[in-house]
């Protein structure tokens, strides 16, 4: 296990890709197990149950779904295993990152001051952005700049969906 955390730790201080991830279906089920308990864990601090559970279902299959396309498209879809455990595994690490600035900004919300926690959390909404990034590079053997063009656009794309399913109380 201190292998997989360590793995994902250099992948998310880019030092490694998606590549260097073993091709394993038990490990997507486990990355993918991880990825959502932490999303859901940090999304509970602001958002109701069923809708949190319906906002991480849809950011799974959404992630899966456009990965899996995506890679059918640049014709590599022998890497979706590897890839989809990258980039949930590297999530995991950064929802859990995103748990105490996100209950920090929860609790001073009522007359305290966010500024610190929610310029943190921007901070690191970034370079999740940017480990993305990293991974689709390698995984779809393009540019940095072409695997920050998906990143971002599914990004967006995830927050703007999950939004309509229920909008985070702020």
């Amino acid at each position: 296990m201190l292998a997989l955390f360590n793995l994902f730790l250099d992948i998310c201080l880019l030092r490694k890709g998606p590549q260097d991830v073993p091709a394993s279906v038990p490990l997507v089920k486990m990355c993918l197990l991880a990825y959502g308990l932490s999303g859901l864990l940090v999304l509970l601090l602001s958002t109701p149950v069923p809708v949190a559970l319906l906002q991480i279902l849809l950011d799974i299959v959404l992630l899966s779904g456009l990965l899996y396309l995506a890679l059918t498209l640049r014709r590599h879809p022998k890497r979706f295993e590897q890839t989809l455990s990258a980039l949930t595994g590297t999530g995991t690490l950064m929802g859990l990152l995103a748990l105490p600035l996100m209950t920090w900004i929860v609790r001073q919300q009522a007359g305290g001051d966010t500024a610190l926690p929610s310029l943190l959390l921007l901070v690191l909404m970034v370079w999740s952005i940017a480990i993305m990034a990293h991974i689709l590079r390698h995984a779809l053997d393009t540019s940095i700049w072409v695997g920050a063009l998906y990143a971002l656009g599914y990004t967006f794309l995830s927050w703007t969906l999950t939004g309509w399913i229920g909008p985070q109380t702020s």
